[in-house]
This record gives C-alpha cells, structure tokens and sequence, in this order.
C-alpha cells in the first residue's frame, strides 16, 4: 500500500475529498476517565490538545487501533523518576517529556474510543505546585479548535522519511502546504529531527498544544518514543 500525506485543517467543510478525522480542543476521546492521562510527578490530568483519525498506512500499532489522542503538561520542574507512571494507565499509553518544560502523552485508540462520546478533563486532585501550569482546562487563545479533516496532499515525500536521501525539496513549501500535517514534507522551519520515521504528525498551536516558543512538533507513530531523540527522563511506552 503507497503511504500518502495529508493537510489536517479545521472546521472545514466535507468538499473536495476531504475526510472527518477528529477534533482538537479540550475533550478527550471515550476513554475511562481512571486512564486519562496524567503527569506523572504528581498526578494532575494534562490537558488533551487533539484527537485524530488515522488512514491505514499510518495505523503502526495494529489495525484495530484506529486513531490517536495526544495530551499536554506544562511542568517546569518535570518528574524525572521511574521509567513509568504508577497507578492506572490506558493500555495503548505512550508518555515522554521534551528534556525542557513539556510532558506529553499519546494514547493509540480503538473504534470504540474514537467514535463514542468524548470525555470531559477530570478534576484535578489538588492545587498545581511549584512549576506546574494548570489553566483550569481553557483553551488558550492562540489555539486552533474544532473537527479535524484530512485531505490527502500531492507531496513527492510521502512514504520517506523527513532525512532520507530521496527527500525532494518543495519550493514555496509554506504557499503550498499546510502546517499541520500527517507524513510527508517536514514544515519545521529548524529542520526536521534526524530520527523521524515516514509516519509522523507535525503540529503547531492545534487544540492549545504549544512547543519551545511557537515551534512545530512531530509526534512518531512509527516508534516506541513518540518524541524521538528529542525526549529525556519520561520515557513510557507499551510497543
């Protein structure tokens, strides 16, 4: 099967083979509010960014697991313990901090925990600590939120890997692709990371997640480590 690439936008119409894959905002998918995912130093539930619907090339973990959800915590002074969380995780649970300020979680989704009601942030146990940014929940401003859609890109790099030799160069690559995306061209103005397999998604402010000052971020759904070479400490992830 040919791995194509694809434009994520938002609250855009069902036109022009565009395909519903989601959501971006402060619900997260069906999923048992006891596995919703949390940071790991002390526990308060992280913030769900978005929730998409993947194509088949792109289902790495097996072909009932049919989407992902990524989640975000803001912890200055982030958990650098065990190799794990303790406690009560989801099954498909991926979890890695980006050696900065920012813990990030994926969750690999069945059928069922795609398509049924989304579920709302549980309430935090107890007041944020020192170096832990809670907003109550709330968007921020700057987010881009809503349903998500996929419209497949004509991207001479679907398939590759951002480094790998075959890579083309796309002239006028802003004009021409959007900056959320799945696979394909790598729109990092720094560069893509060296380690990033062909099947990746790369965002900027969807659903509020934020990164190193406004840079993109790609998330590996063709590795153990979501955040790649990128990630330090927290490192979670059930293959």
């Amino acid at each position: 099967m040919a791995v194509k690439a694809y434009d994520i936008s938002v609250n855009e119409q069902a036109v022009g083979g565009a395909l519903a894959a989601g959501w971006a905002g402060a619900h997260g998918p069906a999923i048992d509010p006891a596995v919703w995912p949390r940071t790991p130093r002390t526990g308060q539930p992280m913030h769900h960014r978005f929730t998409l619907w993947l194509p088949e090339g792109y289902r790495r973990r097996g072909d009932e697991l049919v989407g992902v959800s990524v989640f975000q915590w803001c912890d200055a002074f982030y958990w650098r313990g065990p190799s794990g969380p303790e406690g009560t995780v989801h099954p498909h649970l991926h979890l890695a901090d980006d050696g900065v300020d920012q813990v990030f979680a994926l969750l690999w989704l069945t059928e069922a925990e795609l398509t049924g009601p989304p579920t709302a942030r549980p309430a935090p146990t107890a007041a944020p600590v020192e170096g832990e940014d809670d907003p109550e929940g709330k968007i921020p401003s700057y987010a881009s939120a809503g349903p998500l859609w996929l419209r497949e890109r004509d991207d001479p790099n679907a398939g590759l890997s951002p480094t790998d030799d075959g890579c083309v160069e796309v002239p006028n690559l802003y004009d021409k692709f959007a900056m959320e995306h799945l696979g394909g061209t790598a729109m990092s103005p720094d560069g893509p990371r060296s380690d990033l397999s062909p099947w990746y998604v790369e965002v900027n402010r969807l659903g509020g997640l934020n990164h190193g000052g406004d840079q993109d971020i790609a998330f590996d759904l063709g590795a153990a480590h979501i955040l790649g070479d990128m990630s330090s400490h927290v490192r979670y992830g059930i293959a």
